[in-house]
């Protein structure tokens, strides 16, 4: 009976506990919003909006904003190179939606030995129509025209004509070009001929020196969707609490690139409770 009690007073502490960490987590948060101004905080909740819109509905053009040396943290798993992160964040997060707070600015994130963030020398190009083929700018001088096979007539004069009627439609397209691919800009090679005026819409940085990081946290949770086995349900669902971190450096939503992603899992009052009761249990 009394080892009962025990428990029950270990489970209210323990929720207690954990009920005064989030209590000191959110008013951390609200001390250091006091430190940044009104356009970083609009600019850290529109990073947070591009990033989860990004990850759910258009992850396949996650790999342009990561950068090469990007690092991931998964509820513990540690995930790192670009390639590496990019194809386990579109494997494991295709189901998985995010229900978090707005993003807000914070000074320093990260808890690992392996939460670095390490920038690149150079620069990342980022293509700025990563939904469409990259606009292409060529002059007329830089076609050619095909030539036309002339319809028999009885007047020379009617054919030449129809020849220079046939030719002033065609020129101005890409029709003779070779065959180009419907990637991003800033993975377009022309395949041949001189394209020197070609027009590629990329985002480099505008300052010469090292970037700036940013970091954002946001906390709420992620809810995770699997196909279920029961015949009368289609799927399963379920929501695991977590503190979103990221570290990037931007100019704007066009111009990130990612250095950093943490998913932390949460619930701390688990392990305390646990704790708890193992400090509680009456030995024999």
């Amino acid at each position: 009976m009394l080892s009962d009690n025990n428990r029950k007073l270990s489970f209210l502490a323990a929720k207690a506990q954990g009920a005064q960490v989030l209590f000191a987590t959110k008013r951390l948060i609200s001390i250091n919003e006091m430190d940044f101004t009104e356009a970083q905080r609009n600019e850290a909740r529109t990073f947070g909006e591009f990033y989860i819109d990004m990850m759910e509905n258009y992850r396949n053009t996650v790999k342009y904003y990561l950068s090469q040396d990007v690092i991931l943290d998964w509820f513990g798993q540690t995930v790192k190179g670009e390639k590496t992160v990019s194809l386990f964040l579109k494997k494991n997060l295709s189901s998985v939606k995010h229900f978090m707070s707005v993003a807000v600015p914070v000074k320093k994130i990260g808890f690992r030995d392996t939460h670095i963030v390490n920038i690149p020398k150079e620069p990342k190009k980022i293509p700025i129509g990563l939904m469409s083929p990259p606009r292409i700018t060529i002059t007329r001088s830089q076609t050619k025209t095909p030539k036309k096979q002339t319809d028999p007539s009885t007047s020379s004069s009617n054919s030449k004509d129809r020849e220079r009627d046939k030719e002033r439609g065609q020129g101005d397209g890409l029709h003779n070009l070779p065959d180009l691919p419907l990637s991003p800009a800033k993975r377009f090679k022309p395949s041949g001929g001189d394209f020197s005026d070609i027009d590629l819409e990329t985002v480099e940085g505008e300052s010469d020196g090292p970037p700036k990081v940013k970091y954002v946290m946001a906390e709420g949770a992620v809810e995770f969707h699997r196909p279920s086995i029961k015949k009368l349900q289609t799927e399963t669902k379920w929501k695991r609490p977590c503190k979103l971190s990221i570290a990037y450096s931007s100019t704007n939503c066009n111009d990130c690139t990612i250095y950093l992603i943490i998913y932390e899992g949460n619930v701390k009052c688990r392990r305390n409770l646990m704790k708890e009761f193992e400090a509680e249990e009456p030995e024999n």
